[in-house]
């Protein structure tokens, strides 16, 4: 895509892109919100949920007050330009599901957390979506998807588990596979398993080297899950 056809786009549809902006411009909080609200409920120390963002204890990044209301922008308009019909129904509810994916990448980045009181109602709208015809397949076999995804990568990890002692997949992660299986189905999120695995050793390898990470973080997968998906399935 050339300067000439993003200028279109963002000419096109630029009230997606200003309602995309402001919804990023709100995101940047909320991902430092939403996991002290969890942590403190929970009352677990914040200082021991630490990923290659540093964790709650660190300042938001200047960069990315800039960065991610421009990426969302970007989104928004995106699937504006791709969506069918109803465009408007379909535009919204994929720019919505598409941003909360990136509010958690963002969170799992900075603290390895998925909260679930976000990953659940992701999945429960995916079913909705089902029914309500916003996804490719109707409602049990969205939820049927989530059933399969959940069970296969949850025996996986048990497996994986017994043998080297360590779990291969965080729960969070199943449960966020799991519910992006209830929008685009077993077959998409195997895909996206796959492009999320090679992504997250690639992008470790190349973090490690030129940036650097604190012994106590914990590297996490949601990111490369939430790129993968918003590449395979967008």
């Amino acid at each position: 895509m050339n300067i000439s056809n993003v200028f279109h786009l963002l000419s096109a549809h630029w009230p997606w892109g200003l309602s995309g902006a402001l919804a990023g411009i709100w995101l940047v909080p909320l991902a430092r919100t939403i996991p002290q609200y969890v942590l403190h409920s929970a009352r677990a120390p914040r200082e021991e949920w630490l990923g290659p963002g540093g964790g709650l204890e660190q300042p938001v990044p200047r960069a990315r007050r800039i960065w991610l209301p421009a990426v969302n922008a970007m989104l928004w308009v995106y699937i504006a330009s791709t969506t069918g019909n109803p465009a408007f129904w379909n535009t919204l509810t994929t720019a919505a599901v598409s941003s909360l994916l990136v509010l958690l990448a963002l969170i799992d980045w900075d603290t390895t957390l998925l909260p679930d009181w976000i990953v659940l109602p992701l999945g429960i709208a995916g079913l909705v979506g089902s029914y309500a015809g916003f996804t490719p397949h109707n409602l049990p076999a969205g939820a049927a998807s989530a059933v399969v995804v959940m069970g296969l990568l949850g025996g996986l990890s048990r497996v994986f588990k017994r043998i080297r002692g360590e779990s291969g997949i965080g729960g969070g992660d199943i449960k966020l596979l799991a519910g992006l299986a209830t929008w685009w189905g077993v077959v998409s999120i195997l895909h996206v398993v796959l492009l999320a695995s090679v992504m997250t050793v690639v992008w470790y390898l190349l973090w490690l080297r030129f940036k650097g990470m604190n012994r106590q973080a914990e590297w996490p997968f949601g990111p490369a899950i939430v790129i993968a998906a918003l590449a395979w399935c967008l």
